[in-house]
C-alpha cells in the first residue's frame, strides 16, 4: 500500500508520520502492553500476537505518529488478500474482495485527545480509495465509546454486534467507499 504520509492533511503539529518497519516492532509490542495494562476494561482490546506484527511490518500496513524516535500512536490496515478467512467481511458473510480491515489503533495515554485516531481514519480512507478498495471494516468493543464514536464520526456504520476473537462481544463497522 502507498500511504500519503507527506500530505499536509494528515500532519499533526509536533509529530512526524511514517510507515513502520521491522526495527519498530519492539516499540510497537511494548506500546500494546502499556495500553493493555492501563485499560479500564481489558476486554476493550484483543492483543495482537508477534506473528501479526511481523506480517504488518512486512506488508507495510502499519503507520505511526512519531515524537522524535518514540511511537506516539500507530494504526494498522490490511487488505482482504492478507487477512484471508479472518477478513472481517468474510467473518460477516460479505464478499471480501477489495475490502480492508482497520484492525489495530493504539495511542499512548499522554498523546490522546490530539486527533491521531481521527487522522488515521482519514488516512486509511484515502489510502484504500487510492488502492481501489470498496469498503473498510473494523471491530470495536461496545463499551469503548471513544473508539466507536470516532468510527461513527468518520462515516462508519455499525452492522451488528456479535462475539469475535475469543468470544468477546464486538461491534462490527463498515465504511463503504
Amino acid at each position: 500500500m502507498t500511504f500519503p504520509i507527506h500530505d499536509p492533511a494528515y500532519q499533526l503539529p509536533g509529530f512526524s508520520l511514517r510507515i513502520l518497519t521491522e526495527s519498530d516492532k519492539p516499540q510497537m509490542m511494548a506500546l500494546q502492553d502499556e495500553v493493555l495494562a492501563l485499560l479500564s476494561d481489558p476486554r476493550w482490546y484483543f492483543p495482537s500476537e508477534e506473528w501479526e506484527f511481523d506480517s504488518w511490518l512486512a506488508g507495510r500496513e502499519a503507520v505511526a505518529y512519531m515524537d522524535g524516535g518514540r511511537i506516539a500512536g500507530y494504526a494498522v490496515i490490511s487488505p482482504w488478500l492478507i487477512r484471508g478467512e479472518h477478513a472481517y467481511a468474510n467473518v460477516l458473510g460479505h464478499p471480501a474482495e477489495n475490502t480492508f480491515d482497520f484492525h489495530d489503533v493504539l495511542v499512548r495515554p499522554e498523546y490522546r485527545g490530539r486527533g491521531m485516531h481521527t487522522l488515521f481514519l482519514r488516512l486509511f480512507t484515502q489510502t484504500v480509495r487510492a488502492e481501489g478498495g470498496r469498503a473498510i471494516y473494523a471491530t470495536v468493543d461496545p463499551e469503548n465509546t471513544a473508539s466507536w464514536h470516532n468510527f461513527e464520526k468518520a462515516g462508519y456504520a455499525c452492522l451488528l454486534t456479535q462475539p469475535a476473537y475469543d468470544g468477546r462481544i464486538r461491534r462490527y463497522y463498515r465504511l463503504k467507499l
